[in-house]
């Protein structure tokens, strides 16, 4: 099963961040409260993984920027047990 970690709006009027520079690669395993990237949108925010398992796919390039709710990554979640 697959989750997607989003551009998140890190304060109110948020509309739009670049992406200045990912923390993880493709193939990197992630937890909750991981930091992933950093965003520069009227201030520069850490942006953390919400899921437990592994970076599958980085759909955004550093230096882009994209709309708040834009995929940035897709996350292979860790099998629940």
């Amino acid at each position: 099963m697959e989750e997607y970690i989003i551009m998140a709006a890190m304060y109110n009027t948020m509309t739009s961040g670049k992406v200045d520079k990912y923390l993880v690669n493709k193939g990197d395993k992630v937890s909750p409260g991981t930091p992933v990237a950093e965003i520069i949108s009227e201030g520069y925010f850490t942006l953390l993984s919400e899921f437990e398992g592994r970076i599958k796919e980085i759909y955004v390039m550093e230096g882009d920027y994209v709309e708040v709710d834009t995929a940035l990554m897709e996350i292979e979640l860790a099998e629940q047990e």
